[in-house]
């Protein structure tokens, strides 16, 4: 071959190797350009992602913990007679101790399906077992240990996701029905996180502010003394539970809310 159509021949080789080469360093750019991209993509769905993640894990603890006490109250589902005027109880231990809760309300008959140390995280989880097998005309939402000064204790902005979430399971299965939260009460044994309780409190008035058929049930000044201490006299022992003066005091405060708004109703019913 003559020397000059060699160098031709070299040169279109180099030129055809440079554009390899230039392909295959180009593609790397490329892939480093689409992973930023899904990168950004996904920090910008970052904090709904977190939220939904602490959700779902306090979800399945309380699948855990608190599953045989629900199957318990389903059973009584099924041996308690049924009735539509009923006022409908849930939520944590005070709840679940308070013994005289029909007393204290009537004439409203009560379906009393408190548990254990309920959260509004569990209480999310479990919401459509408790409420939807029931017909009643109001329900009372207490819970009050998701702020305790633990490891374990929920941001107020988390709380209010599961409010909200009990509160779509409810009006979902009744639409008219009324649906009470109640202001979490000062208690002597954890009276070191009443400051953010009280945030937590605010957070359930605005909630029921902002929310057709959910009403606030205003307490905790009724629990304290001159000096803003809580009233270790209407507590027992362990200074959380309320005792039988507590539970006066809290049945008559939720039942005059509850004439507030069942009254007016009824009289627009009639």
């Amino acid at each position: 071959m003559p020397r000059q159509h060699q160098s031709h021949l070299i040169c279109r080789l180099l030129v055809l190797l440079a554009l390899i080469v230039g392909s295959n360093a180009t593609q790397p750019l490329a892939s480093v350009a689409q992973d930023k991209t899904a990168k950004a993509e996904k920090n910008s769905t970052s904090s709904d992602e977190v939220g939904n993640a602490l959700l779902t894990a306090d979800q399945l603890a309380a699948a855990q913990r608190w599953e045989n006490d629900i199957e318990k109250l389903e059973k009584r589902d099924q041996l308690e007679d049924a009735t539509e005027d009923a006022v409908l109880l849930i939520g944590s231990s005070s709840i679940r101790l308070w013994a005289n809760a029909a007393e204290g309300l009537a004439p409203y008959p009560v379906i009393n399906r408190g548990y254990g140390g309920a959260k509004y995280s569990d209480l999310a989880h479990y919401a459509p077992r408790l409420i939807e097998p029931h017909s009643f005309q109001a329900a009372v939402v207490f819970v009050a240990n998701d702020i305790v000064g633990g490891t374990s204790d929920h941001a107020v902005a988390d709380v209010e996701k599961w409010v909200r979430s009990v509160i779509g399971v409810a009006q979902g299965h009744q639409p008219n029905a009324p649906i009470l939260l109640v202001e979490v009460t000062p208690t002597p044994s954890r009276l070191k996180v009443w400051a953010e309780t009280r945030r937590l409190n605010a957070m359930l008035r605005e909630v029921a502010l902002t929310l057709p058929g959910v009403y606030f049930v205003a307490t905790a000044e009724f629990y304290l003394d001159a000096d803003d201490q809580p009233r270790r006299d209407l507590f027992r022992g362990d200074m959380l539970h309320q005792n039988d003066a507590g539970y006066q005091r809290w049945g008559s405060l939720i039942k005059r809310r509850l004439d507030e708004v069942l009254e007016p109703q009824l009289a627009s019913q009639s």
